[in-house]
């Protein structure tokens, strides 16, 4: 046990010294920050002057929707960018050196994961505290304390769910060159498979499948579901059920696979099967890797 603690404070040292990895790690979070102040923020309020007319809870619910997607891609990146530690000790060879040592490969990689996990975790927290002084400077309200808790929860999943993913991926990276592709590949590609640069019903029905059948996507869904509902009823009390409907569907508040509707309970197994899938299949790689 001890051995992991020393293990987990020695990833964690050499992280905060990286500021390439950090950069990398914030590098998403940027992208969508310029992409809706540029051009999201203002394309998702015309289309909701088209239904109910234009007020202040309107860009409310618009700037919810933005926060709850940043959040699911923050899990994804600084997760990834705390395995840039892994990448660097396969590519220096210390990895060996911990085989050598009285370490069972087991406690090696639960080292890497758990950092990833405490540096995703208080990133994302970090993050949604920076989110929710945005939304009530910007004349929102403050969550509740089991809207709070709510969020925390998905949160953390969302963390545990990205881990074992970029665990996955990073096995099969042995150079900090092909890391940085990796990165830019994930940072790029995440936004968009999130519904977050294009929201997923302004994307062809087989790119939507995907989408939705994408495990992070789900925890994008959840934070919109915990951010938006009382601003959705607020702004949309004068429309109807299907323009509320079409409206959700359309921004990926609720996803119709099949012609029925997933509820949370689907999205939240689809999650934990996911990430005990790709914890398993990584010990087993891990341990071939290192024979």
């Amino acid at each position: 046990m001890n051995s992991l603690f020393y293990l987990i404070s020695r990833n964690n040292k050499i992280y905060r010294r990286d500021r390439t990895l950090l950069l990398l790690s914030l590098l998403s979070v940027f992208i969508v920050i310029l992409l809706y102040a540029v051009f999201l923020q203002q394309t998702q309020i015309d289309a909701i002057k088209q239904i109910v007319g234009m007020t202040n809870e309107s860009k409310v619910m618009v700037n919810e929707w933005m926060v709850a997607g940043l959040l699911s891609i923050t899990a994804v990146t600084t997760t990834l960018g705390a395995f840039g530690i892994m990448v660097k000790d396969k590519e220096s060879k210390k990895t060996h050196d911990f085989l050598t040592a009285p370490l069972s490969r087991a406690t090696i990689q639960l080292s890497y994961v758990i950092n990833s996990f405490i540096i995703g975790l208080f990133f994302s927290l970090l993050a949604f505290v920076g989110c929710e002084l945005f939304l009530i400077l910007a004349g929102g309200k403050v969550l509740s304390i089991m809207g709070i808790l709510k969020v925390i929860g998905i949160i953390v999943l969302s963390v545990a769910l990205s881990s074992s993913i970029n665990l996955f991926l990073v096995l099969f990276i042995h150079t900090q060159n092909a890391f940085s592709t990796l990165s830019t590949v994930v940072g790029t590609a995440i936004g968009f498979l999130c519904g977050v640069y294009v929201p997923i019903g302004g994307v062809p029905n087989f790119v939507q499948n995907i989408i939705m059948y994408f495990p992070i996507s789900h925890t994008a869904v959840l934070l919109r579901e915990a951010f938006m509902t009382d601003s959705i009823q607020k702004v949309f009390k004068q429309a109807s059920p299907d323009q509320i409907l079409e409206y959700e569907k359309h921004y990926g508040i609720v996803y119709e696979l099949n012609n029925r509707l997933i509820s949370t309970s689907y999205s939240i197994w689809i999650i934990i099967i996911t990430m005990i899938v790709f914890t398993t299949v990584s010990i087993m790689i891990f341990k071939r890797q290192n024979k």
